[in-house]
């Protein structure tokens, strides 16, 4: 393998690596118990989305109207339960309406 090859397949760990190590010693509690977990409910819902975007590519779809879809099911989320004053399940079945509906509509 050349250079190239290596710095293709393992630059992106390098990096990622190359900054767990400079935020450690630059930012005082970057390596904590908190740190983590706020940075894995961060990245939550981004994980969720993007199941739905690996399962659409393995059955060779292509679909870019996940943010947005996504986007609009926060919205009516919220819309349900501050305006119409529902509870969370609530919120969720409509959520998963309005995804199922929009996916009905693009097919």
């Amino acid at each position: 393998m050349t250079l190239r090859d290596h710095a293709i397949r393992y630059g992106f760990i390098v990096l990622l690596f190359g900054l767990v190590a400079y935020f450690s010693i630059a930012a005082d509690g970057f390596v904590s118990p908190q740190s983590a977990v706020f940075i894995f409910q961060s990245v939550a819902i981004t994980g969720v989305l993007a199941l739905g975007v690996t399962a659409t590519l393995v059955v060779g779809g292509f679909d870019l109207s996940i943010g947005s879809v996504a986007t609009s099911a926060m919205m009516a989320a919220a819309y349900v339960m501050v305006v119409l004053e529902q509870n969370a399940l609530v919120a969720v079945v409509v959520c998963l309406l309005i995804g199922a509906i929009v996916g009905l509509i693009t097919v």
